[in-house]
């Protein structure tokens, strides 16, 4: 499973948009959607803060084990 592919499923898990998680990240929309979408890579930084908001672990959103 992809990365974007991860963050899709764990926003939509929760019942939120992609705009209530780019105004967490303090990002565009627009950014946040290319993350999904596999479009642009995801900063080590924005990366922590994606598993600290989803309270997932890093290796989680990456595809590296399939859960906590």
């Amino acid at each position: 499973m992809k990365i974007g592919e991860n963050l899709k499923n764990l926003r939509i898990q929760r019942n939120l948009s992609q705009e209530d998680v780019a105004k967490m990240l303090n990002i565009s929309r627009q950014a946040y959607c290319r993350y999904e979408n596999d479009q642009r890579e995801i900063s080590l930084d924005t990366l922590c803060k994606l598993a600290d908001f989803y309270e997932e672990t890093t290796d989680y959103i990456l595809g590296r084990e399939n859960s906590k």
